[in-house]
């Protein structure tokens, strides 16, 4: 009997059939078809975390009660090999959302930013040890790095992109912004491949970032998986208005989104060259992807200029 079965039968489960799912994360993810006590079968998803991506242990140790209502977590293993089951939930947003209309992704994406304004909302007592998110250099230096790769690799790649996201840091002196909106739960990864819609519901996956900050921290990193700007702006309008109860300035909201904007796109400007690197991207993919990311981060940072003179 493999520990995984052991673990299962513990819960009154017998496995019946395991794959792998295969894809670019960290540990070992498999899709789980299992039968119940109740004689019913049903799929699972079991995640074994990689010995140095495992803080969602600890996260859900924290923040149990406040995940749980957002999470169709079953049960997790702090003991080796360190683990988590979930429902499974089917496909993630990320796999569908391309195809919809425009009118069919506002109404999706609202609601998602209902589910993240709940979450934003929450209200429980964080121990000591969950971190405070801000920003910092890290991504810049990482997205100069990306860059220069690319620059060796591909003929359309400028040169002077790295310097130009290097002077958005420098003229709104982005590494040492303190937040304007009040300190909340965030997410801290909720990219459409970690969102899923099931029973009429909205679910977020993979919490290991979660973090205190500004709720535009989860917010601006949904935006990563947007390219149309107009969808982006729908956004930002659309979130302040469901963060009424917080009663935030206006002033305050935006300039907390454009600085976790920019900030989030520099960071998914790299790791999009590293799929791109890794052969998940192909060229032509990574030249749309690239150009688009650059050219958000210019006009946030011209409109953040001219706000703020």
């Amino acid at each position: 009997m493999t520990h995984i079965e052991k673990r299962l039968t513990e819960k009154n489960m017998k496995l019946l059939k395991m794959e792998v799912i295969q894809g670019a994360h960290a540990g070992e993810i498999y899709r789980l078809e299992v039968l119940t006590e109740n004689g019913e079968n049903t799929s699972l998803i079991y995640k074994e975390f990689a010995s140095e991506r495992n803080n969602e242990v600890e996260i859900f140790s924290m923040l149990s009660s406040c995940i749980e209502p957002f999470s169709k977590v079953i049960t997790l293993w702090a003991s080796h090999p360190q683990a988590i089951l979930i429902d499974d939930l089917g496909s993630p947003l990320k796999n569908e959302f391309s195809l919809l209309s425009a009118q069919h992704k506002k109404a999706l994406l609202e609601k998602v930013l209902k589910r993240f304004a709940a979450l934003h909302y929450s209200k429980v007592n964080i121990r000591e040890g969950l971190k405070v998110h801000t920003l910092n250099s890290v991504w810049l230096e990482w997205a100069k790095n990306q860059l220069k790769r690319l620059c060796y690799e591909c003929s359309w790649a400028e040169s002077n992109w790295s310097k130009t996201i290097e002077q958005t840091y420098t003229k709104l002196n982005v590494t040492n912004y303190k937040q304007k909106c009040p300190q909340v739960i965030t997410h801290g990864d909720p990219h459409l491949e970690n969102i899923f819609y099931q029973d009429s519901q909205v679910w977020f996956i993979d919490w290991e970032w979660a973090a205190k900050s500004s709720p535009l921290r989860d917010i601006t990193i949904l935006c990563q998986d947007i390219y149309d700007p107009n969808l982006i702006q729908f956004i930002s309008t659309s979130y302040y208005k469901k963060l009424k109860n917080l009663a935030i300035p206006f002033e305050d909201y935006l300039q907390d989104f454009n600085y976790f904007y920019i900030d989030h796109t520099t960071m998914m400007l790299a790791w999009e060259i590293e799929k791109f690197f890794l052969g998940y991207t192909s060229e032509g993919q990574i030249q749309e992807i690239v150009e688009f990311k650059i050219n958000e981060i210019i006009k946030v940072t011209n409109e953040q200029i001219k706000w703020s003179t």
